[in-house]
């Protein structure tokens, strides 16, 4: 026969302490001015006794909030625990969440049909939503269109018609500051790995290299140019088309660190030697980057103070009912160390 554990009620806890439900409850709710001290330790004693928690459901549902923030992440992306990028944002969240009392739900959305994706997202459990990069053409872009729960994207700069708030690295200007990084120490044949097509944070990225490589005369061939998937296995696959460049490269540009890691492995591989043949630059300084072989040279973006930006930003939108629109950027940091160097003279 199963035992059922039956929590203790607030009337119950009133009646041990001898005092009204309202006395009760507001002592429980921190309202402990509008009560004599020693009411508030009877009230607070007989709860350790009788072991009694508050029914936050029941709670959130009196109030109509949760104090539940919900992260969204695409299914495209990398499982949260294995992609740098979310887990440096969540870090952040979780930091400014925390003390205010917030707690984090994970959206793992199985279903992207317009019909289903909704209710996964808003069905009550959340006051707030923040949108981990999503992609171009995503249904999530119509965000609006079916729900007006408060909403920050990071990782992503959307077109301000779309109506949201976005927290992103400022993409473009780190790209050029890392671009011309190269070109100063002597380098012209600059390949770039890139990410995918429907990223918009790749398409940026890609931009300005482009455009830096232009402005110091260099109009960029298609083969110096390789895909990415953004993870360490495209860095392997863009680094075996791009080694194959004639004349050689003497550097490349990795769209992001876990592409860069994986081109500097290739490079390994096939006996080329970083930075004394090529040199190799990345893009975020994940953790991994300063424990590479050699050292990556690469921008450092402040994902974690993103994360931290974005659950101030959603809570100020809760808490005010006042919306926030546009796009905000942060700065990167170009990380000089030992994956970069002056170029020696090019080999057929």
């Amino acid at each position: 026969m199963t035992r059922r554990i039956q929590r203790p009620t607030l009337k119950q806890l009133a009646e041990e302490a001898g005092v009204s439900i309202g006395t009760a409850s507001n002592i429980l709710n921190n309202k402990t001015a509008l009560h004599s001290p020693e009411t508030v330790e009877r009230v607070l004693a007989a709860a350790r006794r009788l072991g009694y928690r508050p029914n936050r459901i029941a709670r959130s549902l009196a109030a109509r909030r949760t104090h539940t923030i919900g992260i969204v992440v695409e299914p495209q992306h990398a499982v949260f625990t294995r992609n740098p990028y979310v887990t440096a944002v969540l870090d952040g969240v979780v930091e400014q969440l925390t003390p205010q009392g917030y707690h984090l739900k994970i959206i793992t959305l199985r279903d992207m049909n317009p019909r289903t994706l909704w209710h996964q997202i808003d069905d009550g459990s959340v006051d707030g939503i923040i949108l981990v990069a999503p992609l171009i053409g995503s249904p999530l872009l119509d965000y609006f269109h079916y729900t007006q729960l408060p909403c920050v994207v990071v990782g992503s700069t959307l077109p301000e018609s779309l109506g949201f708030y976005c927290l992103d690295a400022a993409n473009e200007q780190a790209m050029r500051q890392l671009t011309e990084y190269l070109l100063q120490l002597g380098h012209r044949r600059i390949g770039f790995v890139k990410g995918p097509d429907n990223q918009w944070s790749a398409l940026q990225r890609l931009h300005a290299y482009l455009e830096t490589m232009r402005a110091h005369g260099t109009e960029v061939p298609t083969d110096w140019i390789a895909p990415s998937n953004y993870e360490y296995s495209g860095g392997i696959a863009a680094a075996e088309q791009l080694l194959q460049v004639r004349p050689r490269l003497t550097a490349i540009i990795a769209s992001n660190d876990m592409v860069a890691l994986g081109v500097l492995d290739a490079c390994a591989q096939h006996g080329v030697r970083v930075p004394e043949d090529i040199s190799v630059v990345g893009f975020d300084d994940v953790p991994l980057a300063a424990l590479a072989k050699p050292p990556l040279t690469t921008m450092r973006i402040p994902i974690h103070d993103i994360g931290v930006e974005a659950a101030q930003a959603l809570l100020q939108q809760i808490e005010t009912g006042e919306p926030l629109q546009g796009n905000h950027f942060m700065e990167g940091e170009l990380i000089i160390r030992e994956s970069a160097a002056p170029p020696r003279l090019a080999k057929g």
